[in-house]
């Protein structure tokens, strides 16, 4: 009889067992999600020496240290962290916010110094949430010599003397070493040596340099005729937008708009035309620099041609 009672609630245990439901597993949320490798730029030498995801209580957060050589180029570098940023920020998953929230990424010159995680890094993006926009921090050098020689476009191929370039990063200041040679990419000097191509090289070189170079702060321009130094300029950013050269130019162009009509109508010779073209030149050019301090303006007038 006991026997019977064991086993009859021995089955009742069972089919109770059966029937009620079983309690729901709560479902595991990894600490770490893994992506694909970030697809570094073709030509390029980065090294990853980091690059998690974490699901926080917060969102989700992205963390890439990489390493690059000390002297690598400012503009390669602002390319690397537009590529980094876009594809960190593409990556999904996550269990709040399905995408990434936080994203830190930093580039470092060693890595000892990506290990170390400092604040010794030569770039940094950073982003605080999805909706946030990110922050884009490139402390590497100008490079200004780079800048400089793209602005100056393409030059003869010398034989003898040419253009030099000197570019101080740090100041943000260039020099230009420009002897006056002839076009035929000859490098032999010019014949004449007048006040009328120190105003056109003036010129050119303060337009296109401060125009083409948005950081540059100061110019200094050093004019050389057969191995003389005939003239020597400098000026500031400043001191280039209250000369306003390029208003300066303009109205030497009307001025010889002018002269143009005369000699159409026979009013004046080309010797003539070309004689005034150069004096008005000369005159508004010698004003011009008197606008600067005097010690900026240096001018050997006993090597100009009258």
């Amino acid at each position: 009889m006991m026997r019977s009672q064991r086993s009859s609630l021995l089955l009742l245990a069972l089919t109770a067992a059966l029937v009620l439901p079983a309690c729901p597993k709560k479902k595991k949320v990894k600490a770490q999600l893994y992506f694909k490798d970030l697809t570094i730029p073709l030509g390029q030498k980065v090294k990853i020496a980091k690059d998690i995801s974490l699901n926080k209580a917060t969102g989700g957060e992205s963390i890439v240290r990489a390493v690059v050589a000390p002297d690598f180029d400012r503009d390669d570098l602002d390319r690397l962290m537009r590529s980094f940023y876009r594809q960190v920020k593409g990556r999904e998953g996550f269990k709040v916010g399905k995408s990434v929230g936080k994203i830190d990424i930093r580039f470092y010159s060693s890595e000892a110094k990506a290990e170390a995680e400092g604040d010794d890094w030569l770039a940094s993006v950073q982003r605080a949430t999805a909706s946030g926009e990110p922050k884009m921090v490139n402390k590497q050098k100008l490079p200004l010599l780079k800048w400089a020689k793209k602005a100056m476009g393409p030059l003869p191929q010398y034989t003898k003397e040419k253009p030099r370039l000197l570019a101080d990063a740090e100041k943000l200041a260039l020099e230009i070493r420009l002897p006056f040679v002839k076009d035929d990419g000859s490098g032999d000097p010019v014949d004449k040596m007048t006040y009328k191509r120190i105003a056109r090289a003036f010129a050119s070189s303060v337009m296109v340099m401060f125009d083409k170079i948005e950081q540059l702060k100061r110019l200094t321009l050093v004019g050389t005729h057969k191995g003389k130094q005939v003239f020597k300029i400098w000026l500031s950013r400043q001191q280039a937008t209250e000369l306003n050269i390029r208003k300066v130019e303009e109205s030497l162009g009307a001025f010889d708009g002018k002269l143009m009509t005369k000699l159409v109508n026979k009013q004046i010779s080309d010797k003539k035309f070309t004689k005034l073209k150069d004096k008005q030149r000369a005159k508004v050019y010698k004003e011009v620099f008197a606008r600067l301090p005097k010690e900026q303006v240096e001018i050997n007038k006993k090597l100009l041609d009258k």
